[in-house]
């Protein structure tokens, strides 16, 4: 079953997307875009995950382990190979669209919306474990995030409208549990900016183990 690559693969490439903006675009240090650059690996983990059910994915694999190994961690921006870097971003995209003759409608556009949902949080978590001072990410992620969070639930209901009561009757139970903890995952997610306190890797990740499970769920509709 080859469904999982239907969020994995946008969140890799929404977060990469993310990570490319602050490394190429980011007003910070050399020092702090080093820690944000120490982050890649965990995208070439992912990379590797879903290349291991398409090929396709193995292309923004090895552009990005090129760039990655290749630039020193402080001089992305200065002399690092850009070039490879945006061509991981764009071979990602098309590795995305090789997905869609095994997805209907639905199922194209839940994973168009994962792009910014699951992108934005992997992309807030490693920014968080980077520890950068970019405190405008910490309102922008979110923002995103609960947006495309109300998309996905439309979408999650055009979903069980276009396959019809009788095929989603068995996954009652399924729909409900993805739809709870995608809620609790926002909640969480959000709960800095809801509550006025400061934020915490913590808190992400639990955001992202729920949204993560939401995301399993789903996929017994695929």
């Amino acid at each position: 079953m080859i469904g999982y690559l239907a969020f994995l693969i946008p969140a890799l490439l929404g977060a990469q997307c993310i990570l490319t903006l602050v490394l190429t675009k980011g007003e910070i240090c050399p020092g702090q875009r080093g820690r944000v650059h120490k982050m890649l690996p965990v995208l070439l983990i992912g990379w590797l995950l879903a290349a291991i059910s398409q090929v396709w994915a193995v292309l923004p694999l090895l552009s990005l382990l090129f760039f990655t190994v290749k630039v020193k961690t402080s001089k992305t921006r200065d002399s690092g190979p850009l070039k490879v870097l945006y061509g991981s971003n764009l071979l990602g995209f098309i590795s995305w669209i090789f997905l869609f003759p095994i997805m209907d409608m639905p199922e194209v556009l839940l994973s168009l919306v994962a792009m910014a949902l699951y992108g934005s949080l992997l992309a807030h978590v490693l920014l968080m474990f980077s520890r950068t001072r970019l405190q405008a990410f910490h309102r922008i992620l979110p923002f995103v995030g609960f947006i495309s969070a109300i998309v996905s639930v439309l979408l999650l209901v055009w979903k069980v409208i276009f396959m019809g009561e009788a095929a989603t009757a068995p996954y009652t139970v399924e729909i409900v549990v993805a739809l709870l903890c995608l809620v609790a995952a926002m909640l969480v997610w959000t709960g800095h900016i809801l509550l006025n306190k400061t934020i915490n890797k913590w808190q992400l990740l639990v955001a992202a183990v729920l949204l993560t499970f939401s995301a399993v769920m789903q996929l017994t509709l695929f």
